[in-house]
């Protein structure tokens, strides 16, 4: 099936990086990287400075998703939120 749609691993992790690649541009531009007083190019694995911001950082993604499962959040209305705010930044 993969061949039909000529998809092939290659593709997959290119595809994947670029996701990657994207999401860190949500993640910058929703100004986490300030509030964690993340800089940019620091290594999150390797620099000893960025591993107690780096695990705020994703402590706050966990939160973050378990609130998107609450059945209190539609995320429809988040979602029509975000466009109109990514819209207003590019005015």
């Amino acid at each position: 099936m993969m061949d039909k749609l000529k998809i092939n691993s290659h593709g997959l992790r290119r595809a994947r990086t670029r996701q990657y690649i994207q999401l860190g541009g949500l993640i910058a531009k929703a100004g986490l990287l300030e509030t964690f007083q993340i800089s940019l190019g620091a290594d999150l694995q390797k620099d000893p400075e960025i591993k107690e911001p780096a695990a705020a950082l994703y402590n706050g993604l966990l939160l973050l998703n378990e609130m998107a499962q609450s059945e209190d959040v539609y995320l429809p209305l988040w979602a029509s939120q975000g466009l109109e705010k990514l819209g207003h930044e590019k005015r």
